[in-house]
């Protein structure tokens, strides 16, 4: 039993003492390197994702986030929101009768076919190819699909795609804004 005691006692001691000082240190010298190497990773990914090819056909955009207070200031200019980094999904074209809506914003049991889906590099740039035809777009919140734009006839941030061009879109989530 006095053994028992004893060891962890041995330890702490030793620890004191700077037995295990080296390992210790490396150990510490480790994890500060961790970080710069996790970033220069993260810098790489996000250079290799903005130096994409070029598409000929289908849709390129941004998605910009905007939350807060934008109500107008003569003190402040409005703001432009930032480019966020999310998952764009593309359905086919979908018509608010083939989701379910909630708050107005956001969908879920969406009735139509996924197309394909891509993800946004750091400051929110996409671009996707795509045949010729009408699209819904969509990013995935924590409340579900996002989309708050609709046509005159009820569908869902609508996009066309037309032979041999590229539809430029800006998406802006704003859920979090007050206007």
């Amino acid at each position: 039993m006095l053994k028992l005691l004893l060891l962890p006692l041995t330890l702490l001691l030793s620890f004191c003492n700077g037995t295990s000082h080296s390992s210790q240190s490396q150990v510490n010298q480790e994890q500060m390197e961790q970080p710069d190497t996790q970033r220069q990773n993260a810098s790489a990914a996000a250079q290799a994702q903005e130096q994409q090819a070029p598409i000929e056909q289908g849709i390129a955009g941004k998605v910009i986030e905007k939350s807060g207070n934008q109500m107008p200031s003569p003190d402040a200019p409005p703001s432009k929101g930032r480019g966020v980094q999310r998952t764009v999904y593309v359905y086919e074209l979908t018509n608010g009768n083939q989701a379910k809506t909630i708050d107005g914003v956001f969908h879920t049991n969406i009735q139509t076919n996924l197309v394909t889906q891509v993800v946004t590099d750091a400051n929110g740039n996409f671009a996707v190819s795509l045949e010729s035809g009408r699209y819904s777009l969509f990013t995935k919140e924590e409340q579900g699909f996002y989309a708050n734009l609709f046509d005159g006839e009820n569908n869902i941030f609508p996009v066309e795609v037309q032979e041999g061009q590229v539809t430029n879109v800006e998406f802006l989530i704003n859920y979090n804004a007050s206007y």
